[in-house]
C-alpha cells in the first residue's frame, strides 16, 4: 500500500492543539493515551512501542518530533499530531524543545511506515511549515492544512 494522503490517517479527535508536557516521559504517556482512546488501541502497547524506538535514539529535530512505532495487527495507519507552541523538552538531537510532535503507528509494513514518516519528515522540514501548522486554531485548520501535502 502506499501513501496517498496524509488526512486518510488523521481525524480531528487526534490533533491536540496547545499540548503542553513537562518531560519526553509525559509527552510520550499523554500522546499513547490520545492515540489509544481515539483509536481503541492499548495505551501501554502503543506507549511500549514509542518508547522502545526513542530508547534507539532521539526522533525529535528542529522544533519537529516523529515519535513512530508499529503494531502488528493494526488494519491502517494512525496519525496524530500536537502542537505546541511554548515548546516540549524531547531530548531532541539538538537539544531544543519541539514545537510540533507527529505521532506515526502502522503495522507490519515496514515499508507503508517508512513513505509516512519520509512524507511527514519532508513537509516537517520547512521551518515555513512548521511555524504555519503553529498558528492554527482548529482541529479542522490542521487537516485543511495536511491536506494540501
Amino acid at each position: 500500500m502506499s501513501i496517498d494522503s496524509l488526512t486518510g490517517h488523521i481525524t480531528e479527535d487526534r490533533v491536540w492543539l496547545d499540548f503542553e508536557a513537562g518531560s519526553k516521559a509525559e509527552t510520550l504517556g499523554a500522546l499513547s493515551r490520545l492515540v489509544a482512546e481515539a483509536c481503541g488501541l492499548s495505551r501501554a502497547e502503543v506507549l511500549e512501542v514509542l518508547a522502545a524506538r526513542e530508547e534507539l535514539g532521539s526522533t525529535g529535530f528542529g522544533e519537529v518530533a516523529l515519535p513512530h512505532g508499529r503494531l502488528p495487527g493494526l488494519a491502517s495507519p494512525v496519525l496524530a499530531l500536537a502542537l505546541a507552541p511554548k515548546g516540549v523538552e524531547f531530548d531532541s538531537l539538538d537539544g531544543r524543545p519541539v514545537r510540533l510532535l507527529a505521532l506515526v503507528l502502522t503495522g507490519a509494513d515496514g515499508r507503508e511506515h517508512l513513505q509516512l514518516l519520509a512524507r511527514l519528515g519532508a513537509l516537517f522540514k520547512s521551518p515555513e511549515a512548521v511555524s504555519e501548522i503553529l498558528t492554527i486554531r482548529t482541529p479542522a485548520g490542521v487537516l485543511e492544512f495536511l491536506a494540501r501535502y
